[in-house]
């Protein structure tokens, strides 16, 4: 069976549709790997300076309280611009899924799209081979009827 040409012009469609989806999500899955990223290094960051703070508590004894002050807030200083460097950066992150997101999604409906019309042609052929199947059968049913009419007469 030959195809048309409505799903000859619409099979590259569909299969371009469907890899500039595959390439979002693709996309999609390395902006959410990076988010990833940043929130377990924010956990990690949190841990450390409450590990920090209780070994603090713990050397404080005995030690010039100066000194442990001025490294302490040091520690801080760093924790504090860590933590509000991960945090923008994760805000972008952040801001680029939504939008990756929403790209997604009409990539997504394209492809549905595209691959339901290519779809829908197909069974249109099908269903246009099929009628023509079933008319020369027929034809072909009554030219043998006829051909047995002529030999019994």
């Amino acid at each position: 069976m030959s195809t048309s040409p409505k799903i000859r012009r619409l099979a590259p469609v569909a299969r371009a549709t469907g890899i500039a989806f595959e390439a979002e999500l693709m996309h999609l899955r390395r902006i959410a790997s990076r988010e990833r990223q940043l929130r377990l290094s924010l956990e990690a960051l949190e841990r450390r300076a409450t590990e920090r703070f209780l070994d603090t508590v713990d050397r404080t004894e005995g030690a010039d309280p100066g000194y442990v002050d001025g490294q302490d807030r040091a520690w801080r200083d760093w924790v504090s611009v860590r933590r509000s460097n991960l945090q923008a950066e994760l805000a972008l992150v952040l801001a680029e899924k939504a939008d990756r997101m929403v790209a997604l999604s009409k990539s997504l409906g394209r492809r549905d799209v595209a691959a339901r019309m290519h779809a829908d042609s197909r069974a249109e052929d099908r269903r246009a081979a099929l009628a023509r199947d079933l008319a020369t059968l027929q034809d072909l049913a009554v030219l043998m009827n006829g051909a047995r009419r002529e030999q019994l007469h």
